[in-house]
């Protein structure tokens, strides 16, 4: 059952997270077999606070996310998010990545990026973020974004917020497409909950 399944096909590695559930296994557990090494605290802390659910300027595909949520808690729906495309194209240019989130906003450094932490990295106790461009072409290279999931996580919300700010200072979009001052507010009040999980990680050892 552990040999057979791939990480660039949803569907098998769906069907092993249950069957490890059914036999008794826990969410860090689960991830641990389907990736072949521990995922961080900070990844649980996010994966038990529902990432799809908090409205962050980011994407996230159901997979490694959902992966960590048992099925009586919903568990993996049976089909695949648009996202896993993107997913199939990362493990084909290297299968050491694990795809986390895609940023919105291509004008911010993280925007429009696929970041992905390394098994190889994780394996050596280090939670380093890479990214690479969502088209995953040849041309496009993987590069070292941050230290952890959840500062690049607060560096994106931390530069869209500062990108609005300017933004609304732009005569040009002031008369044409004016920066709404309620958007900005609601971004802004993400920082402090990602600020929030970082201090939940680090008081569990880790992130």
């Amino acid at each position: 059952m552990r040999a057979e399944p791939s990480r660039d096909d949803y569907a098998s590695l769906a069907g092993l997270a249950r069957a490890l559930y059914a036999q008794g296994l826990g969410p860090r557990e689960v991830v641990r077999e389907c990736y072949g090494v521990g995922f961080p605290e900070e990844f649980f802390v996010l994966a038990d606070a529902g990432p799809h659910s908090l409205d962050l300027m980011v994407d996230f595909p159901l997979l490694p996310w959902r992966l960590a949520v048992p099925p009586e808690r919903g568990g993996l729906p049976e089909r695949p998010d648009p996202m896993a495309d993107i997913t199939r194209r990362v493990f084909a240019r290297d299968p050491d990545l694990v795809p986390l989130f895609l940023g919105v906003n291509v004008n911010l450094e993280h925007g429009g990026r696929v970041h992905c932490y390394s098994l190889a990295e994780l394996g050596a106790g280090r939670t380093t973020v890479f990214g690479i461009w969502r088209d995953v072409e040849p041309h496009n290279e993987v590069e070292r974004c941050g230290d952890s999931l959840l500062a690049v996580l607060r560096e994106h919300h931390t530069q869209y917020v500062d990108w609005l700010e300017n933004e609304s200072w732009d005569p040009a979009n002031v008369r044409t497409d004016p920066v709404d001052e309620e958007t900005v507010a609601e971004i802004r009040e993400l920082i402090p909950l990602i600020e929030g999980f970082q201090r939940r990680a680090a008081a569990h050892g880790g992130g």
